[in-house]
């Protein structure tokens, strides 16, 4: 199964989950392998945020550059999805008008799209609204799979 991390996972991974002590150890070389057979992945869009975050000389920003090869962009069945997903009103405000204002990536509908091709597995914090245009709708309205980061440590971990 490939799994299609969202940025807020990465940012939990990198702020908030040790990377020191034996057990965290495990766990971070778990991932890294993860990364490294192309199983944990996620979109140019979630990296285009994250950069957007950090300076050049900061540890996520050296961390997420030098795993640019696992943010992937959208093949041409991609774009045709986002595309026929941005016809539809509610669709079109996953991406914030500040966002749009401010010239800012949103990479929710890149996430579930990419998942759609890939028949993968989205992981994110973000949880269902209904009537909403956050990530698990917009997954559930392609019929992709998505579950939580207590979740994804799970699968990570055994």
């Amino acid at each position: 199964m490939i799994y299609i991390l969202d940025t807020n996972i990465i940012r939990k991974l990198l702020f908030h989950f040790p990377k020191k002590g034996r057990v965290f150890e495990d766990i971070w070389a778990k991932l890294e392998v993860g990364i490294e057979e192309g199983k944990y992945i996620s979109v140019d869009e979630c990296f285009n945020e994250l950069s957007g975050q950090f300076s050049k000389d900061n540890e996520a920003f050296k961390w997420i550059s030098e795993r640019k090869h696992m943010f992937k962009n959208p093949d041409s069945a991609e774009t045709l999805l986002i595309g026929e997903l941005f016809k539809d009103r509610k669709m079109r405000e996953s991406i914030h008008t500040k966002n749009i204002l401010a010239n800012r990536p949103s990479a929710d509908i890149y996430i579930a799209a990419k998942a759609k091709q890939l028949q993968a597995m989205v992981v994110t914090t973000e949880e269902y609204k209904p009537h909403s245009a956050q990530l698990p709708n917009i997954c559930e309205k392609l019929g992709v799979v998505y579950i939580t980061f207590d979740d994804f440590m799970e699968t990570v971990t055994q």
